[in-house]
């Protein structure tokens, strides 16, 4: 057991652990992070809509990052978290190989699964011809033939958004029956219908190619689709009663019902952007540094804002 108390671990190693840790580093407090290494957007390899860092790879971003907390009392450790929990004033965080860790705060900003639906292919052409973010690759793909697949989770939305980047979509829709409501928001968009059965995704010289039940099949320059997502909270049970973060957090930086738990990124209020988790993270950090100083020196601060009311 590693017997140092540090002010925070981090889990998670993402822009928004990353983030935390640098404001929480130069607010010259003692942080590790601990990071699994298998973030949802390393399948795409790159990152967009960052400035200074448009189109670098996830893996240069992530090393220049620690890099750069090398200057602060930052520590890491490339590891699994089994398990986190309070006891008294503090946070017990066990992990797969490195052992135990105790600290006074735990920011939790390991983010979320996308889970995929069921069609054969989808999962090797994943990040790279097969998307769910617009902003991230649509420019990559402008003035491409896309499809939009909405078998498994409404996506008319999305086709609508999509617009700004092609005159071409279509609306694969897996012979599922669509409500009057979406079927409208798609006629409004100028954007087809096609209904038939997908069976299989391919790889295509022009992007992907998309085969139908009938023997037929289209190919297009991307696919995009809406996904369901799993928060990744396995190791906070039983500390957390509650289906995911986003339900105990109780202001926008990121403080939440439980003691001494803060949350980031994917898990927390934020839209699932990199500029926008380094954001929360930053917030988180300032949250949990004004909060340890209130704990330090009580009276010294206002008290914290009380809760926002539930939705």
């Amino acid at each position: 057991m590693d017997t140092q108390l540090y002010d925070t671990v981090i889990v998670g190693g993402g822009p928004a652990g990353l983030n935390g840790a640098l404001y929480l580093g130069r607010s010259r407090r003692r942080v590790l992070l601990i990071d699994s290494g298998d973030a949802r957007n390393m399948a795409a390899g790159v990152m967009h809509n960052v400035l200074t860092n448009d189109g670098v790879s996830i893996a240069d971003f992530r090393a220049r990052s620690r890099a750069e907390l090398a200057e602060y009392d930052v520590s890491f450790r490339d590891d699994e978290v089994v398990s986190a929990a309070g006891e008294g004033d503090h946070v017990v965080v066990v992990t797969k190989e490195s052992g135990t860790f105790r600290a006074r705060t735990l920011l939790y900003a390991a983010g979320v699964r996308s889970l995929l639906p069921p069609v054969p292919g989808i999962a090797d052409l994943w990040g790279k011809k097969v998307f769910e973010c617009p902003y991230c690759h649509g420019w990559e793909v402008r003035e491409r033939t896309i499809a939009v697949y909405g078998g498994a989770e409404p996506s008319e939305c999305l086709a609508s958004i999509l617009t700004a980047w092609s005159d071409d979509i279509t609306y694969l829709s897996d012979r599922r029956e669509l409500p009057a409501d979406e079927r409208d928001r798609l006629t409004a968009a100028g954007v087809p219908v096609r209904a038939d059965k997908v069976v299989a995704l391919k790889p295509h010289p022009e992007g992907v190619r998309v085969e139908f039940e009938d023997g037929d099949g289209a190919s297009y320059g991307a696919l995009f689709l809406h996904l369901d997502m799993e928060p990744r909270v396995e190791p906070l049970r039983p500390w957390v009663d509650a289906p995911d973060l986003e339900a105990v957090q109780t202001d926008d930086r990121g403080r939440t019902s439980v003691p001494r738990l803060y949350v980031a990124g994917d898990l927390g209020r934020t839209m699932h952007q990199a500029a926008m988790a380094a954001a929360s993270g930053g917030l988180a950090a300032m949250a949990i540094n004004t909060d340890l100083i209130r704990e330090d020196r009580p009276g010294s601060l206002p008290a914290p804002p009380p809760p926002a009311p539930a939705p």
